[in-house]
């Protein structure tokens, strides 16, 4: 959905972990030491978590830059059908479109070789610039080596930092990590710091791997706090792979009472499998990117306890600000997601599904109008 090569070698997740070895259990374990007194870790996790989820202060760029003469920018998002990838792809595209510039939505449907094509097909449209919402660009090189061949300027939002674009990654890794931590928070403070936690982490994506160590690194510091478990998936696994493979946690570790995973679009087969074995109501259930779904369904009770959010939109206008200043020429110190890291839980969701029928946390202040008085539009 914000988004650091610097880190690349720490970070790297198994990207071609096979989905049969996460269903068989054959993951890496983890466990912490549980036997010392909370007090410190709890009342601590209880401060972020009230800093959280009151209003956040965005922090954007100050510098101003000319939006001048009509561009036309190809935004290609790794899948339309996930939240996370499509809906900061719409909101780069609404704001190129503010700017007075022109600007298309491609799909790059979830794989490598179609989004390589929805590049090139990008290209064709003699583009002054592509933005790629969740698309590693090493999967993706001959496609930008020929962006680059024709003088094509490339911006990423959500993924790592890499020499084959032209602009850093946006949100960058110290934001991811804060979505992982704020989960560990929550679950610290709302057990009192008795968690007992199994971990789910899509391998697939490289960008998810700071959110995932923020959260066991977080639990690993509270020393009442357990990591049961972690077991490697990745998106092909949604359907059937995570369901099998979280009932298989839950009967190796019935004594559990979170569990995590990385987004909210893998939350509704988690959900099924808890079900499943009955513990759907018994447990918190964590994960990330603040989808309208996910809001409604924490605001509903349907199952999932928090969520943490980025504006998915306001990333998409922070990659809209990059995209003007590298055309422009312009410095990018600053420019970059600042909007904050919202934890969303009951309270939070109730106040933004009354606020408008239903929808995701946008931030806490307008940063559009912010941004159009940077380029000269307003």
């Amino acid at each position: 959905m914000r988004h650091l090569e610097a880190v690349n070698g720490a970070l790297r997740a198994v990207v071609a972990i096979a989905a049969v070895a996460a269903i068989a259990g054959c993951g890496a374990s983890e466990t912490t030491s549980t036997n010392a007194g909370a007090g410190g870790d709890v009342t601590a996790a209880q401060q972020r978590v009230e800093q959280a989820t009151g209003t956040l202060t965005a922090k954007l760029p100050d510098a101003k830059v000319d939006a001048g003469s009509r561009k036309t920018v190809a935004v290609v998002a790794c899948n339309r059908v996930q939240p996370g990838c499509n809906q900061p792809a719409v909101g780069a595209v609404e704001a190129l479109k503010a700017a007075g510039w022109d600007a298309k939505l491609i799909d790059g449907q979830g794989t490598s070789d179609k989004q390589n094509a929805a590049i090139r097909q990008a290209l064709t449209l003699k583009p002054d610039g592509i933005i790629l919402s969740a698309i590693d660009p090493r999967t993706v090189q001959q496609a930008l080596a020929s962006a680059r061949e024709q003088g094509v300027k490339v911006v990423t939002l959500a993924t790592l930092d890499s020499d084959l674009v032209d602009a850093p990654s946006s949100p960058t890794v110290d934001v991811y990590t804060e979505t992982g931590t704020l989960l560990a928070d929550f679950a610290i403070a709302r057990s009192e710091g008795a968690v007992k936690a199994l971990v789910l982490h899509d391998s697939g994506f490289d960008i998810l791997q700071p959110r995932f160590e923020g959260f066991v690194s977080r639990l690993k510091e509270c020393e009442s706090c357990e990591v049961l478990e972690t077991q490697a998936f990745t998106s092909a696994d949604l359907a059937g792979g995570v369901p099998r493979l979280v009932q298989q946690m839950v009967q190796r570790h019935p004594d559990f009472n979170v569990i995590y995973v990385d987004y909210d679009d893998a939350v509704p087969p988690l959900l099924q499998a808890l079900r499943s074995t009955g513990r759907a109501d018994e447990v918190q259930v964590l994960s990330s990117n603040g989808t309208v779904d996910a809001t409604t369904c924490i605001a509903k009770q349907c199952g999932q306890d928090a969520t943490t959010a980025f504006s998915l939109d306001g990333i998409g206008w922070a990659a809209a600000d990059q995209m003007i200043r590298v055309i422009a020429g312009a410095d990018l110190d600053g420019a970059t997601y600042g909007i904050g890291v919202k934890l969303i839980d009951r309270d939070v969701a109730a106040k933004i599904t009354a606020a408008d029928g239903g929808g995701m946390w946008d931030g806490d202040s307008d940063y559009r109008d912010h941004y159009l008085e940077l380029w000269g539009v307003k």
